[in-house]
């Protein structure tokens, strides 16, 4: 057996244990969303554990096969590895706050540093060169139509490992407040609203920063110099997560947890082109990135994952 169909049958066993997972039903906020030309992801392989165990964020380095690594764990490392194997180049760590998505740009990185709702510009070594306000951010609010929030199908990568993501809000998606009260409900005596998460996954494009977030629902472009935002596009669902590009900067491919596919969008206007389904019981994407022909994605299990797209 090959080592990587030995790690995928490993990794995917546990799946048997579970209930299968409904499918998503298809989400009213999106007009033409039923009309969406759609086809079902090819078979998924489980290819390798990550460096660490909660991978949350994928950016292609700008040397060809390698490939950064960004995990949400309260160390926050983030780690340069070959895309063929997940073998170690160099890491570092940096000042975010269970962070979601990367992308190198030039001699540095932007980072979406989810929990704190900042977006971190750093140099290739982890060192701050300034913060921004996300926006977009907030409190993920819930929708009636919403799909149910999956659950990864996999065991942990590291089981000896903590998992958690270190100081952070705390209760700061949908309507659970943490105040023992009804949905969205809080104190008589509160001073302010509940806080809430920034983006998840960023591409750049010249000066350009392309991100999602999930509180709004939608894909932001931002210039990197003004700050002022050029554009937004609706996204499908309450889980947007990983982005990449598609063959060119044509497209762009964008994922969702919880409907559990991905995007094509027109990367000029956002219209949705077509749609991969993944299988009910496959690893849950928490990042993603088109080399060649595959698309890789991170389970935050600690597992890397890809198919032919």
């Amino acid at each position: 057996m090959k080592r990587r169909d030995f790690l995928a049958a490993a990794a995917v066993s546990p799946a048997a244990a579970l209930p299968a997972l409904a499918q998503p039903s298809q989400p009213a906020c999106l007009p033409g969303y039923a009309s969406i030309k759609t086809r079902p992801a090819a078979k998924i392989e489980v290819v390798y554990k990550t460096r660490h165990g909660q991978p949350n964020g994928l950016a292609l380095s700008d040397t060809p096969g390698q490939m950064w690594v960004l995990d949400q764990g309260a160390d926050h490392w983030i780690t340069l590895t070959n895309i063929k194997d997940g073998s170690l180049v160099r890491e570092f760590q940096a000042d975010v706050v269970g962070p979601s998505g990367l992308v190198q740009d030039g001699n540095t990185m932007w980072i979406t540093s989810t929990h704190n709702s900042i977006i971190v510009h750093c140099d290739l070594n982890g060192k701050t060169i300034a913060k921004y306000v996300t926006p977009g951010a907030g409190r993920i609010y819930e929708r009636e139509d919403d799909p149910p929030g999956r659950r990864s199908p996999l065991k942990p990568a590291w089981p000896d490992k903590p998992r958690g993501i270190g100081a952070a809000q705390t209760n700061n998606v949908g309507n659970n407040t943490g105040k023992d009260l009804p949905p969205g409900q809080l104190p008589l005596n509160a001073q302010e609203g509940s806080a809430g998460t920034g983006a998840h996954a960023i591409l750049v494009d010249g000066d350009y920063l392309i991100y999602a977030c999930p509180p709004a629902r939608l894909i932001f472009t931002i210039n990197k110099k003004t700050w002022k935002v050029k554009s937004t596009w609706p996204v499908p669902g309450n889980r947007t997560h990983g982005m990449s590009w598609g063959k060119t900067k044509a497209t762009i491919w964008s994922s969702d947890s919880n409907l559990n596919a991905f995007y094509l969008h027109d990367a000029a206007t956002g219209a949705i082109r077509e749609r991969v389904q993944l299988p009910d019981d496959s690893p849950v994407i928490h990042c993603a990135k088109l080399v060649g022909d595959d698309m890789y994605f991170c389970d935050d299990m600690g597992w890397m994952c890809r198919f032919r797209i």
